[in-house]
């Protein structure tokens, strides 16, 4: 609710719901599955898109959608058709509006987390923006006593923003590069006008294949490139760091990467044996307890 930063400072919200539509979701456990999978798996759907982590001693489960596009009851059958155990109890609902403050810091005040603004958890970046925020005002807090140079609030508020507006456009991103067409919300995001900043990260890499890489923020050039390529972001010419190594050398050190892949791959247990060695919860190490005594 922002109650310090937006409602008694008066710092304007952001909104990003035109680039990001996702504004409800519905959350449910559901009893486990085995073989138990060591990765959560996002699924899209109509309107949106559904979650699926598995935990020890349940699945958790969630479908984030857009009420545009999508009403709460059909996302709520959507969801519970789409488990893969007996539903442990009623789907929650949970409303939200993806953007920022214009500022992280205004006055004395200064807003971590969800008072500062809120992305959707298509990539779980709650938690570093919250990193992020923390680490920046470390560096810059003005000493003890002494009054606040404003040169520190506006470095603050720069990087507020970087952290924001970059992890913004990775998510944006998966969006606007879809092939559902025929569908009305990704028909929407598929053909939306892009932020100038994204639009610009994307003609790049179709030009040259240069893909952002950051000293800030959370996502890396192979996190770039798995979501360019991915889905289906293609480059029109090589870049021409490629011209440094021949076709062969290239081949080659990509058979070595395939074959150390495929070594280690081979090398891992199952993940329930590792976590069973590792760290079992109790539910799973005494398997008489219901599943959601956990």
């Amino acid at each position: 609710r922002s109650l310090l930063l937006g409602q008694t400072m008066g710092v304007p919200w952001v909104d990003w719901s035109d680039w990001l539509p996702c504004d409800r979701a519905f959350a449910v456990p559901c009893t486990n599955v085995e073989p138990l999978t060591p990765y959560t798996r996002a699924t899209a759907q109509r309107a949106g898109w559904t979650w699926r982590i598995p935990l020890q001693h349940r699945t958790g489960n969630g479908y984030v959608f857009s009420s545009r596009f999508c009403s709460e009851d059909e996302a709520r059958q959507t969801l519970l058709g789409a488990l893969d155990g007996e539903a442990l109890d009623e789907p929650r609902l949970l409303r939200f509006q993806a953007g920022r403050r214009q500022v992280g810091w205004a006055g004395n005040c200064i807003a971590v987390g969800l008072a500062s603004g809120f992305l959707e958890p298509l990539e779980s970046t709650s938690i570093f923006l919250i990193q992020a925020a923390t680490i920046d005002l470390a560096g810059l807090i003005p000493r003890r006593g002494e009054k606040v140079d404003p040169r520190l609030v506006r470095e603050f508020n720069r990087l507020f923003a970087v952290h924001y507006d970059r992890t913004r456009d990775f998510l944006v991103l998966h969006y606007t590069a879809n092939d559902r067409v025929g569908e009305p919300m990704w028909d929407h995001v598929r053909n939306m006008a892009l932020p100038d900043s994204l639009a610009h990260k994307m003609a790049l890499f179709r030009e040259s294949a240069a893909a952002p890489e950051y000293r800030l923020g959370l996502f890396s050039r192979d996190s770039w490139l798995s979501v360019l390529e991915g889905q289906g972001v293609l480059p029109s010419a090589a870049n021409p760091l490629t011209h440094r190594l021949s076709a062969a050398d290239l081949q080659a050190r990509l058979d070595d990467l395939a074959e150390r892949i495929a070594v280690n791959a081979a090398d891992m247990t199952p993940h329930a044996e590792f976590l069973a060695s590792y760290c079992a919860s109790e539910a799973r190490a005494r398997p008489g307890i219901p599943a959601t005594a956990a």
